[in-house]
């Protein structure tokens, strides 16, 4: 069991892998789809990832703040979509908000380690 503890951590901490395996396995099988599945299912872990990742490098807990940031998201996302379609598709619109999601928390993914990486130099070297 310690052995799948490890291979949890590695990729709640490096969710890239996850798209990498996830892009590769859906390529074979649907070419023209496979970065969307690959990305729907990285969304997923960023959504743990992000705040575990914030967590280890400035010890924040951030869960509950990017959590609720997401619902209030798809809420406006919803209104503005209601009011220029009047006919919602509900599947079109989760795929929008996923994708957006995936986008919006790959950045956070990249700026938080970027940023913890310089901090973490900075202390080293200080």
């Amino acid at each position: 069991m310690d052995w799948l503890n490890t291979i949890g951590n590695i990729l709640l901490y490096l969710p890239f892998l996850i798209f990498l395996f996830v892009y590769a396995i859906s390529y074979k099988a649907k070419q023209r789809k496979a970065l969307g599945i690959a990305a729907d299912a990285t969304a997923f872990l960023l959504f743990f990832s992000v705040p575990a990742s914030i967590s280890l490098l400035f010890g924040v807990q951030t869960q509950p703040i990017i959590l609720l940031f997401a619902l209030l998201f798809a809420i406006f996302l919803l209104f503005r979509e209601w009011k220029t379609t009047k006919e919602i598709e509900v599947i079109k619109f989760f795929r929008k908000l996923w994708r957006f999601y995936f986008l919006a928390l790959a950045a956070l993914y990249a700026i938080t380690w970027l940023v913890g990486s310089v901090y973490l130099a900075i202390q080293t070297f200080r």
